[in-house]
């Protein structure tokens, strides 16, 4: 039998529409590399001057025969610029020498493109994502491990203090007076009476990018709502509603265009998924430019925890010129991205076993759960974090459990706020 769709939200972005505002990015990573001399007399990429793990890279793109096909034709697959005089990513070494020079820098803020501000890898892909070439290549786990060793190098400059050189309020600086007033927007209210941090001391007092991208709210201004009430189950991140599912099948064809939620792959086959087939699926993403903590919607017990490998930067593939492939695939990367499985036993025995399940996408892969099998949680208790960017997360729960969504933000574009009410149990209370 299949799912069904009850509710449909917002596909919220991590890019933007236009295909030009990432040309012009790719555009200005190739004129910075040429000042920097990183291409020969001949216009070629200097090797010499490329990092160990971009030439490790390099070596598993050359040494393997379908690799090596793909990373050439996902170049002509792409469409051509239509700007003249516009620099474009033509080729692999190109390719790697514009993400070897991203692991050396902490994003920057963009007031043209702020969404490209929090995933400035994925602004480098994505072009070449929705290609046929690059489907093939960003599911190979050959590519998968080495594009983990990259980010492994591009996390430590990012929790270094050297990455604060970003916090700051001239021109490009997280503290500048355009990209305060986008954050100040998105939460109603001033940055230093929203956020732990300390205006009078250098970089707010964060100690690096990662520190500064993590960053909790202060006291008070996500309250959990009605934290005693056990008919009610809160939102467990701030972020944007896709979409919520009833009936959801233990295997599906996840790849289609309905992208249904196919529990047996999200979930890696664990013993206790099978609890869960037949029921009910949110789904809600993440901006880059919002809070990245994860909290308990429930009061419970956590029975297991898992961190499940997959992939980064594989969408599905779709006619749509539009770059922002990941976000539109978000269903899609549930089966086969990396993330985090949090199963909880609720104390409410109508609830009884959900699961959090932590997707990350991209640079933002690193998912740190902070509770382990056995701890006991009070709703809105942290659970872990996203890290370097947005991702997305599920809510998933059993068939008995009959729940009605709750009534969110009046502008579908806007987040719900983490600790807010999400469901109401509507089963007869358990006697």
């Amino acid at each position: 039998m299949p799912c069904t769709i009850n509710f449909v939200g917002t596909i919220a972005r991590w890019l933007p529409k236009d295909p030009d505002v990432i040309r012009e990015y790719h555009h200005n990573h190739l004129v910075e590399l040429a000042k920097n001399g990183i291409f020969t007399a001949a216009g070629d990429v200097d090797e010499k001057q490329l990092s160990l793990v971009i030439l490790e890279f390099k070596k598993v793109i050359e040494d393997n025969s379908e690799l090596f096909r793909d990373f050439h034709e996902m170049f002509e697959q792409v469409p051509p610029n239509p700007n003249p005089g516009q620099k474009s990513i033509t080729n692999y070494l190109e390719l790697l020498a514009v993400l070897d020079r991203t692991i050396t820098l902490a994003p920057t803020y963009s007031y043209t493109s702020p969404l490209v501000s929090g995933v400035p890898m994925y602004g480098v892909l994505a072009p070449f994502c929705n290609t046929q070439a690059g489907y093939h290549a960003f599911t190979s786990a050959k590519v998968n491990a080495v594009f983990h060793k990259l980010f492994n190098e591009w996390t430590r400059f990012l929790l270094s203090p050297a990455s604060r050189n970003v916090l700051v309020d001239t021109e490009g600086g997280w503290f500048s007076p355009e990209a305060m007033k986008v954050q100040d927007d998105r939460l109603g209210m001033p940055f230093d009476r929203a956020w732990v941090c300390y205006p009078e001391k250098d970089n707010m007092g964060f100690t690096s990018w990662d520190d500064f991208f993590v960053r909790r709210f202060r006291e008070g201004i996500r309250p959990t709502i009605a934290p005693s009430n056990p008919r009610l189950i809160n939102a467990a991140c701030e972020a944007i509603t896709y979409r919520v599912v009833s009936g959801a099948q233990a295997t599906d064809q996840f790849w289609l265009k309905d992208m249904p939620y196919s529990l047996d792959h999200i979930l890696n086959y664990h013993p206790l998924a099978s609890q869960l087939v037949g029921g009910t699926v949110f789904q809600a993403m993440l901006s880059s430019l919002d809070y990245h903590r994860w909290h308990s919607p429930v009061d419970g017990r956590v029975v297991a925890v898992q961190i499940v490998p997959g992939t980064y930067y594989a969408g599905r593939l779709d006619d749509d010129q539009d770059p922002d492939i990941i976000s539109r695939s978000q269903a899609f990367v549930t089966a086969i991205s990396t993330r985090a499985l949090i199963f909880i036993e609720s104390d409410n025995a109508n609830i009884g076993l959900m699961c959090f399940v932590g997707v990350g996408l991209g640079e933002i892969s690193t998912t740190k759960v902070e509770v382990r099998e056995g701890d006991v949680l009070k709703k809105g208790d942290e659970l872990g974090s996203f890290h370097f960017g947005g991702s997305t997360h599920l809510l998933i729960f059993r068939p008995e459990t009959q729940l009605t969504l709750e009534d969110g933000p009046d502008d579908p574009n806007e987040a719900r706020k983490v600790g807010s009410v999400l469901f109401c149990v509507d089963n007869p209370p358990v006697q």
